[in-house]
């Protein structure tokens, strides 16, 4: 608990809502250091938007999404709602591949 209370003076909430996104999309995926999986979270004037991109390196082939939040809830749901999109522009079959 000490330490704990050092360290929340280090936490951005801002940056924390974005790495919750960015997990949440990968953890959909079932990302890992093996897994071509790319997220990329910002928090713009009006919420948050989620970049994500699935690729194979062998194929070149690459799936884009991309989802603007309205207000700073980010987390799970636009995470998740990422994801979705990528599967179905392609991620799976790219997955399934590697």
């Amino acid at each position: 608990a000490a330490v704990a209370a050092l360290v929340e003076v280090l936490d951005d909430a801002g940056t924390r809502r974005c790495v919750e996104t960015e997990r949440a999309m990968n953890r959909r995926l079932h990302g890992s250091c093996n897994v071509p999986v790319a997220g990329y979270c910002m928090e713009t004037e009006s919420g948050l938007v989620l970049y994500g991109l699935v690729g194979d390196a062998a194929s070149g082939d690459l799936v884009r999404a991309e989802v603007e939040s309205s207000g700073r809830e980010g987390g799970t749901a636009l995470g998740e709602q990422v994801a979705e999109l990528l599967l179905e522009r392609g991620a799976a079959e790219i997955l399934a591949r590697i």
